[in-house]
């Protein structure tokens, strides 16, 4: 592990101490003598001690773990503003600034007004949450509609609209544990897909009264939400309660188990109403800066890096700390684009393509910032020719080595390579995926850049036992390799955005790509 060397600077700590440093963050790098230096090789400009200096602020206890949304987060927004502008990037956001704001709501069933029944030809049953079902999600309208069994759900994919305006009857078997999680959020999904207006777990027969009462507050807890989405409706119910309405469920099942999937028992729905409640709507920021290329053509081409800035904030004390500062993860992103953006700044001439930074929050709530960023772009998407997307980039475990996960699937993945092999002094490996099985490529922000078919990188190194933990600190990161990484995704992008060909997938690796991101995340 990389120790802060003697000459380092340590910055104030605290939100008072946060914000004197945003007012005067020019001392983080008036050391590096920089124009003069940028002129011989703009990665010089990079080293270990500005890395340091820049994780330093963004894991400050004063920032409480940025978590989204929280006032950390936004302080940290207001740095990277203040550091692009500083270099002299322009705003890529929205209006005319650096930040592009998306909505999250935190939402919740509204217990106190639920009103449900199943109602069929000769028999009707109350839905009672907390003494014979509980609840998940909920819907601003009426939840109603005619029932229909589905088998199982993973014998095929979902048909969009197969089930519009019905609910979706499964069976859920077993004992409540992850496994019935798992499956009934596959459920779920296939019936939120196929257009139902709801689904209804029939809980196995043999499922405690008592859990249906202790889950019930769990599962009706609030949720945070992107946009102005709502969490889908589902209702898990007792088994004898459904049987009282649909007598014929046994011989349901059986016929699902022999492949009929969708059948509708005669004369049976769910009426009533599933109410949200919406406990906070807060605004957090993605914040986007770009350098305008120098080619009158080329410039409107975007070489895209990336990077999430929030962490999971303030939570369970580990010896005493609570704050879960997020150095490594992922302030070392982070740092690393900053330095990326204002070596480039410096230089005479600009690339030829134009470089845009991304900085996304929302990624530790399930990559929400990127989400929102590539369906609701701040720059014509179609001509993004590459994205970079850097996550824990300054890991020890392996002191010397980048693991650039995705260099199969396109083109940008020799390049990298190539430009790590011109460069020697950076003592780097570029490794190949070290954990294929953890499918990485498909759970960091390059998603949903992927999604849009946008050759992608993974600069990663690796979880570590500080990982979502509060000694992920800034001494805990190693600044050095952070530094080479910088100097490394520098000279990457200065190819990628000079060359005159844009990357391209693997066709192979496009049609995995396509298969794995469809339907969303």
């Amino acid at each position: 592990m990389l120790r802060r060397p003697s000459t380092l600077r340590r910055l104030p700590t605290g939100f008072l101490g946060l914000v004197l440093v945003v007012s005067l963050a020019p001392g983080l790098h008036a050391q590096n003598s920089p124009t003069a230096v940028a002129a011989q090789d703009p990665a010089a400009v990079i080293t270990a001690e500005s890395l340091y200096n820049r994780i330093y602020f963004l894991a400050s206890d004063g920032l409480r773990g940025r978590d989204t949304p929280s006032p950390g987060l936004e302080a940290a927004a207001a740095y990277l503003v203040s550091e692009h502008r500083r270099a002299g990037l322009e705003p890529a956001g929205e209006d005319g600034t650096f930040y592009q704001r998306y909505p999250f709501r935190l939402v919740g069933p509204d217990l106190e007004n639920v009103s449900l029944e199943l109602q069929g030809i000769d028999a009707q049953a109350p839905v009672q949450v907390g003494t014979n079902a509980f609840v998940r999600g909920g819907a601003e309208e009426g939840v109603g509609g005619e029932l229909v069994f589905v088998g199982d759900v993973d014998a095929a994919p979902p048909e969009p609209g197969s089930l519009e305006a019905r609910v979706a009857v499964v069976s859920t078997p077993g004992e409540w544990g992850n496994a019935l999680f798992q499956l009934s959020n596959r459920q779920a999904r296939f019936a939120r897909l196929s257009g139902a207006r709801a689904v209804i777990h029939v809980l196995d027969g043999e499922f405690p009264t008592t859990a249906l009462s202790q889950l019930a507050p769990q599962f009706a807890s609030p949720s945070w939400v992107l946009g102005e989405q709502a969490p889908f409706p589902q209702i898990y119910l007792a088994r004898e309660v459904a049987v009282r309405v649909i007598p014929e469920l046994d011989e349901l099942t059986a016929r699902a188990d022999r492949g009929d999937r969708f059948q509708a028992p005669t004369g049976t729905r769910l009426v009533g109403e599933l109410p949200l409640e919406v406990l906070q709507d807060a605004r957090p920021a993605n914040v986007v800066a770009m350098l305008p290329g120098s080619d009158p053509v080329l410039r409107d081409e975007y070489v895209v890096l990336s990077a999430h800035y929030d962490h999971v904030g303030v939570g369970t004390p580990v010896d005493g700390d609570s704050i879960y500062n997020g150095a490594d993860d992922n302030a070392s992103g982070t740092a690393v684009l900053l330095e990326v953006a204002r070596a480039l700044a410096l230089m005479d001439e600009a690339p030829r393509r134009s470089v845009v930074f991304v900085h996304v929050s929302g990624e530790e709530k399930g990559l929400l910032g990127s989400e929102w960023f590539v369906d609701h772009p701040t720059i014509d998407l179609d001509r993004a020719v590459a994205n970079i997307n850097a996550d824990m980039v300054g890991g020890d475990a392996h002191p010397d080595t980048l693991v650039v996960i995705g260099k199969e699937y396109s083109t940008l993945g020799p390049l990298v390579d190539r430009i790590n092999e011109g460069m020697p002094e950076l003592n780097l490996v570029t490794s190949d995926d070290l954990w294929p099985e953890q499918r990485f490529f498909f759970r960091s922000d390059q998603f949903h850049f992927m999604r849009k078919e946008i050759p992608s990188l993974f600069f990663f190194t690796g979880v570590h036992e500080c990982y979502h933990q509060p000694c992920d600190t800034v001494d805990f990161v190693d600044h050095d390799k952070a530094a080479r990484v910088a100097r490394l995704l520098l000279h990457s992008v200065l190819e990628i955005a000079n060359q005159e060909e844009r990357p391209e997938w693997d066709p192979a690796g496009l049609e995995e790509v396509r298969q794995l991101t469809s339907g969303g995340r």
